[in-house]
């Protein structure tokens, strides 16, 4: 009687109904059901009327028949204009929700090399156009070969589950939302149907999706589906490469993933890295390491090969067009998952430079995409050039200087200082001091970092002041300020100067002489000058900090100005804010630039015990920090850029220049001249003139739609020197999807295990049926059934009507 009863109101698994009730839903009878009565006993009232006053030609008794069924049929259109509804507390157990999905990204169209134990396996469930068992799956992709499991009559998965649950299916085919599928060919949008039509399923998959994103697909499905979730099946090749961590959105589901691997665990494929430093001086020996990362190609010999291509023009030389092998190839047998290789590398001619690393492919690799790595470099024969600004000489100043004429990147040709104190003659004559504090725009730009140590005010006049506000701001110059005993950064108090340190002075502030440890905050950590000896090595950092031993003084401050990083602090004094500490070496960004203070110059200290190793070290990584993130000669005036490095047809490329003249200032012409190539495979480069027009100021842009899957080079002309200054880009149809084509079989494992469901190979999805168990507690919960909007009620009004009319032609009344 129950489970009759629940077909009737279309319940699964009925188990009680608790109370039952009729209630109308329409608005006017709603709230007063006493309305439907009055209704009612009116009805019949006009029945009575109708045939007792209009009607005297029929017999007495068929009269009162007829009367009643009149009634009858008027009430029952009085019942559906209320709207009656049958409401029922039930307790009955849920049809779960099974939800499946698929992936619809780019890996799934790889077609591996199956081998052949995995053909015999799936030959069980799949078969060939003649119903012959499958012996040979060349060239068919990884979605072709699920849908063919899907869709194979051997295969009644589906079907069994079918009768158990209600199953959705959902592609994953983008970012951060899922695609539902059509179940059967009358339900395009999935939806409860009882059957399910494996083959309409599988004709709606495909593999047009530019990421795999697992994590943020289940996401997606919890927003759907919060109740009633027997589990979720997960079709897929695993190689997760955006959204949120798969393992923990399937966790939060909290109902079990059951995993379905397709494609191969390990296939034959290699992909390259390429390191190497970013700067390299001419004719100094460097190296460029080339990693390798491969599967399946242990024990084989690679052939490495580094090559590089000049980018632009030198004003003479046309631009070079193809990389040219720059160090003899090197062989490595590959011995592990990982295997480095070490290629010295000696440039010998200066300029910008792409480096490219390649590895000769394997016939039996499956992508070749990845056996090739690129690096911009830039190889510059000057020094890094820097000025040191003091009034007399200090210990500092002195220890300074011979450093940085022993390191190989600065020299005796990078290191300038003016020295107010020093003779005249000795400034004029000595090629290591400037004559004049003031010099002409384009060589006091041509600097990469200016010290400003312990000077008074009167040496900074105003033009020098907005010199330096540019050479930071604008040009990415590096500053260093110094607090001395004698004039401090108070000096700067009232300055344009001031405006950018990281520190506010007080000019009437002044040395707090005593003695006292300084302590690191947790930012030093992440600033290589206060990491001295050995990288990692945090006892020795220690032991080169403490030769600073006690320091018998500091220049206070007011405070810091905000997002500045503070990484040495005094350990008890504050700022004004009596809760601060005092910094003592602190960095601000400013502009393209940067700011460091120091808080006092004793750093000579760090020599105490071990002579010029950290004290080198320290000063050395400061400045290749400041300086080495410049460009060097004519690209201090003159820099090309895009915004992206990596693009897609039908895309755009927005291409910026900032350029100066000869003296830093802005240019005449309001066009630069350009032209952009393309390098198609298998043909010549295609090469058109374009115009970029200024912007704003000193800056130019333009803005190019790309139609073809390439490599481009943009060069542009500098008026002032003819040079061909380049930028290259790569538009290509290649996903993040392309750069595995591996199955990460361990986030298989980890998604099933972390839920409690289970993983499967492709040809085990037959088995799904008998893992699947789900039975969910029963519930109590209201349902509503209306009664009125029923074919049962449609016919028995027919019925009434058509008995009426055949009484009334049986007693020949109209």
């Amino acid at each position: 009687m129950t489970e009759w009863l629940g077909r009737l109101i279309g319940v699964d698994n009925l188990r009680d109904v608790e109370s039952m009730r009729v209630g109308f839903a329409a608005p006017w009878a709603e709230s007063r059901p006493a309305l439907v009565l009055f209704a009612l006993i009116g009805v019949v009232i006009l029945s009575i009327l109708f045939y007792a006053r209009f009607q005297r030609t029929a017999p007495g008794r068929a009269r009162t028949v007829l009367m009643l069924l009149r009634a009858v049929v008027l009430g029952l259109l009085i019942a559906i204009l209320a709207e009656p509804t049958l409401i029922a507390d039930i307790r009955a157990t849920p049809k779960s929700l099974l939800l499946v999905l698929f992936d619809g990204s780019e890996s799934m169209s790889f077609q591996d090399k199956i081998p052949g134990d995995t053909i015999q396996d799936l030959a069980k469930i799949v078969r060939d156009e003649r119903g012959n068992p499958i012996s040979h799956l060349d060239g068919v992709s990884r979605q072709d070969l699920v849908k063919k499991v899907l869709a194979s009559p051997q295969n009644k998965a589906l079907e069994e589950l079918s009768k158990r649950y209600r199953i959705r299916a959902y592609e994953m085919d983008k970012l951060n939302e899922v695609r539902e599928l059509g179940m059967t060919r009358d339900s395009e949008e999935g939806g409860d149907d009882a059957k399910v039509d494996p083959a309409h399923l599988a004709s709606q998959l495909g593999s047009g999706g530019r990421v795999t994103a697992i994590g943020a697909a289940l996401d997606d499905l919890s927003r759907r589906h919060r109740r009633h979730i027997a589990g979720i099946v997960v079709v897929s090749d695993f190689d997760q490469n955006s959204g949120r961590d798969a393992v923990d959105a399937a966790e939060a589901l909290r109902r079990p993933v059951y995993t379905v691997g397709v494609g191969p665990r390990e296939v034959i494929d290699l992909a390259v890295e390429l390191q190497s430093a970013i700067v390299m001086k001419k004719d100094e020996d460097s190296e460029v390491t080339v990693n390798i990362r491969q599967s399946g190609l242990m024990g084989r010999v690679a052939r490495v090969q580094l090559m590089g291509r000049r980018l632009g023009s030198t004003g003479e030389v046309e631009a070079q067009t193809d990389p040219l092998p720059i160090a003899p190839a090197r062989t490595v047998e590959i011995t592990g998952e990982f295997n480095t290789v070490s290629i010295p590398f000696t440039p010998g001619v200066e300029g910008r430079y792409l480096l490219v690393a390649q590895v000769d492919a394997f016939d039996d690799e499956v992508l070749t995409e990845n056996n090739t790595a690129e690096r911009e470099v830039t190889v510059h024969d000057e020094s890094l050039k820097l000025l040191f600004v003091e009034y007399e000489p200090t210990w500092e100043w002195r220890f300074v200087k011979e450093v940085f004429h022993r390191d190989k990147l600065i020299g005796r040709d990078g290191f300038r200082t003016f020295l107010r104190s020093a003779d005249f003659k000795v400034r004029r004559s000595n090629e290591l001091f400037l004559e004049t504090l003031l010099q002409p725009r384009n060589a006091f730009f041509a600097n990469d970092v200016l010290f400003l140590s312990d000077i008074p005010s009167e040496m900074l006049s105003d033009h020098f002041q907005e010199l330096v506000r540019e050479f930071v701001y604008d040009f990415g110059g590096g500053l260093v300020i110094v607090a001395g005993p004698r004039f401090g950064p108070q000096a700067l108090a009232n300055t344009k100067i001031a405006d950018m340190l990281p520190v506010v002075v007080d000019s009437s502030s002044r040395p707090r002489i005593v003695e006292f440890t300084p302590q690191f905050t947790p930012r030093a950590n992440s600033y290589s000058f206060m990491q001295l000896g050995s990288p990692g090595d945090t006892t020795e950092n220690a032991i080169a900090w403490n030769n600073l031993g006690k320091l018998p003084w500091y220049q206070p401050v007011t405070r810091t100005y905000p997002g500045v990083d503070v990484l040495l602090q005094h350990p008890t004094d504050k700022c004004v804010d009596n809760e601060t500490p005092q910094p003592l070496i602190a960095v601000r960004k400013y502009g393209k630039g940067e700011v460091v203070y120091l808080g006092f110059n004793e750093f000579w200290r760090l020599r105490k015990k071990y002579g010029e190793k950290y004290y080198r070290q320290f000063w050395a990584q400061l400045i290749y920090r400041l300086g080495l993130g410049r460009a060097y000669g004519a690209q201090k005036r003159f820099q090309v850029a895009t915004d992206r490095k990596q693009y897609e047809t039908s895309d755009k490329v927005r291409i910026t220049v900032e350029a100066y003249n000869e003296n830093f200032q802005k240019l005449e012409s309001d066009r630069l001249e350009a032209k952009l190539i393309t390098e198609t495979e298998g043909g010549s480069p295609q090469s058109t003139e374009i115009s970029i027009a200024r912007r704003e100021g000193n800056y130019y842009e333009a803005t190019l739609p790309l139609y073809t899957a390439s490599r481009h080079r943009v060069l542009v002309r500098d008026p002032v020197t003819r040079e061909e200054f380049e930028v290259n880009f790569k538009v290509a149809p290649a996903t993040l999807e392309r750069r595995s084509a591996v199955r990460d079989y361990k986030l298989q494992l980890d998604l099933a295990a972390a839920t409690g469901g289970k993983s499967y190979e492709l040809h085990e999805f037959v088995n799904l049926p008998d893992d699947l168990k789900d039975a969910p507690p029963p519930e109590t919960y209201q349902i509503k059934k209306d009664l009125w909007n029923t074919w049962f009620t449609l016919s028995l009004v027919l019925l009434f009507l058509m008995l009426e009319w055949g009484g009334r032609k049986l007693v020949n009344l109209r």
